[in-house]
């Protein structure tokens, strides 16, 4: 499927401050579930694959700053995980050694159990990935309890790995939803995840569509059992808050 890089007029991001924000990658088709709910009932994870021509990419990328663009780092994330570009790493790397700018990718972390994928990953400053619940209330059957229980193990040894194979900083993104937030396993498995990956940044934000005066004391509670470092964060409605996730992370079906 071609994808040629969208890339968006530099703007001020709450979180990373002055940035020119890229996207590589087409998301979910419209009305659809995000790709961790795809993967946990049964589907492989999304494939890799050349969007657009890795040189015409970079240079999409490169043209506002060889004009002047001052910015802080340059993003890439978008509802379309940048890691599903096969050219990634490469872009990456370029604007590492060209453009002499921090680069930050985001990613729902879906791909990094792949070798490959955290390489190209490893050539970013800064990996920030979601980190999904590890229990939902409301949702029955066994087998899918256990299936969720594998995902999470995968999709933390994932991180894990990405910490010991490159040097990229590792910010954890923890999105609390209605339900999720208030389930102590899933409080216990957010904060033994960022100790073990030793997270450089760990930030609690409200999951789609959790909204209203319930939110700040909900990101709270899960924000004080997380390392101490750890932060709270409501959206602004910029571009790098397009991402792709479920409020809690769906719905499990029946056995």
């Amino acid at each position: 499927m071609a994808f040629p890089p969208v890339v968006h007029e530099p703007f001020a991001s709450v979180r990373f401050g002055r940035v020119l924000f890229v996207e590589l990658a087409p998301g979910p088709p419209a009305g659809s579930r995000c790709r961790y709910c795809r993967v946990l009932s049964g589907d492989p994870p999304p494939g890799r694959t050349h969007f657009s021509e890795p040189g015409a990419a970079l240079r999409a990328i490169l043209s506002p700053l060889e004009h002047g663009a001052a910015v802080d780092a340059v993003v890439l994330g978008g509802v379309g995980d940048p890691l599903r570009h096969r050219a990634a790493g490469s872009i990456l790397r370029n604007l590492r050694t060209r453009a002499h700018v921090a680069t930050v990718v985001l990613s729902d972390g879906i791909l990094l159990g792949d070798r490959d994928t955290r390489r190209d990953a490893g050539e970013a400053d800064t990996v920030a990935a979601w980190l999904p619940p590890l229990r939902v209330p409301g949702t029955s059957g066994r087998v899918a309890a256990l299936r969720r229980e594998e995902l999470f193990g995968r999709h933390v040894e994932g991180l894990a790995a990405l910490r010991r194979e490159t040097p990229a900083r590792i910010a954890l993104e923890i999105p609390v939803g209605p339900q999720s937030g208030g389930v102590k396993e899933n409080r216990e498995a957010w904060a033994r995840t960022a100790e073990r990956i030793r997270a450089d940044r760990v930030l609690v934000l409200p999951a789609p569509g959790f909204e209203g005066d319930d939110v700040p004391a909900a990101l709270e509670e899960v924000r004080r059992e997380l390392p101490h470092h750890a932060g709270m964060f409501l959206p602004d409605g910029t571009p790098p808050d397009t991402r792709c996730f479920c409020d809690d992370v769906g719905t499990d079906e029946a056995d």
